[in-house]
C-alpha cells in the first residue's frame, strides 16, 4: 500500500483508496471460510445474515481500513456505498429485511452507512489529520420495487452533507440520467442531489463520459464540482494530457466486449475550472 500511494503521488495526483465490502456479491473462494454474508439471508447469492455483533465488527473493520490507508501515506479514502455492495445493501429494503436496530424503517436501514461514515471520520480526527480526504460513493436508485428511490437517496445525502466529508460521488451509468422514482422525473439525479447538498460538500458525477466533449458538457451543467471516469482512462492512459493538449480526436472510446466485461478500475477526476 505504501508503494502504491508513493507511486500515485509521484505522478502528481492525490492517492485516495476506495474501502468497501462486497456483502452478498462477495465471491466465496476469496473469503475466509468461504462464507458470503450480508444484511439478511440471500438464498440466490448463497449469503448468510450478519449477526448484530458481526455488524459492529464490520464497522470497526472499515475504520481499520481507513487507518491503514492513512498510515500507508494515502491522501484519503472513499467509502464505497454504491454499486449494490454491502453498505448499499444495508440501506436498500430490497436486501435488508432485518428487524433489529440495523433494519426496518428507512432511518434504521440508514444507520449502517452513517455509523461507518462516522467511524472513518473519527480515524481522521484521532490522527489529527484534517487534510485527510474522506469521500462517500453512492448509487442513487435501484430498479426493483423495494429498491432505493431518489427519496431514499436525498434523505441519505442530507445526512452525509451534514458531516465533514470532502465530497459525495454519485455512481451511475449515465451522467445525465433523470430521476425514476421518488423525485421530479423532469430533473436529473445529479441536479436533485446538488440542491440537497446546498454547497456543504463537493459533488462528483460519473457515467459514460469518454471524450473531451463529454466532460465539457457534463461540467457545463453546473451540477457537479468534479467528473470522473474509469473506462476512458483504461483505453487512454494519457487521457488527461490528450484533453489538455487539444488532441481529443485521438481519444479511443470503445472497449472490446471481453475487456469491458472485466472492467474494474479506480476513477480519475476532472475538476470544474473556475470561470
Amino acid at each position: 500500500m505504501r508503494e502504491r500511494a508513493e507511486l500515485v503521488k509521484k505522478e502528481g495526483a492525490l492517492a485516495i483508496a476506495q474501502i468497501h465490502h462486497a456483502g452478498i456479491l462477495g465471491r466465496a473462494e476469496f473469503l475466509p471460510g468461504h462464507r458470503v454474508v450480508g444484511p439478511s439471508d440471500n438464498e440466490e447469492k448463497g449469503a448468510e445474515a450478519l449477526s448484530g455483533s458481526e455488524v459492529k465488527e464490520l464497522v470497526e473493520a472499515f475504520a481499520r481500513a481507513a487507518r491503514l490507508c492513512l498510515e500507508a501515506g494515502y491522501d484519503g479514502v472513499e467509502i464505497h456505498g454504491a454499486n449494490q455492495y454491502l453498505i448499499q445493501q444495508f440501506y436498500s429494503a430490497k436486501t435488508n429485511r432485518r428487524t433489529d436496530e440495523w433494519g426496518g424503517s428507512r432511518e434504521k436501514r440508514m444507520r449502517f452507512p452513517l455509523v461507518v461514515t462516522d467511524a472513518v471520520l473519527r480515524v481522521r480526527e484521532e490522527a489529527g489529520r484534517p487534510d485527510f480526504v474522506v469521500g462517500y460513493r453512492l448509487s442513487p436508485e435501484e430498479p426493483d420495487e423495494n429498491g432505493l428511490t431518489m427519496e431514499d437517496t436525498t434523505a441519505l445525502v442530507e445526512q452525509l452533507a451534514a458531516r465533514p466529508l470532502q465530497y459525495i460521488h454519485v455512481s451511475q451509468k449515465d451522467f445525465f440520467r433523470k430521476a425514476r422514482r421518488g423525485a421530479d422525473p423532469a430533473l436529473s439525479r445529479l441536479e436533485i442531489i446538488r440542491r440537497v447538498i446546498r454547497g456543504r460538500t463537493a459533488l462528483m458525477g460519473v457515467g459514460n463520459l469518454m471524450t473531451a466533449e463529454d466532460f465539457a458538457r457534463a461540467l457545463a451543467t453546473g451540477w457537479v464540482d468534479f467528473t470522473a471516469t474509469a473506462r476512458a482512462l483504461m483505453l487512454n492512459p494519457e487521457l488527461g494530457e490528450l484533453i489538455r493538449s487539444g488532441r481529443g480526436s485521438e481519444i479511443a472510446t470503445r472497449l472490446t466486449p471481453e475487456v469491458e466485461a472485466s472492467c474494474r478500475t479506480p476513477s480519475v477526476l476532472f475538476p470544474r475550472l473556475p470561470r
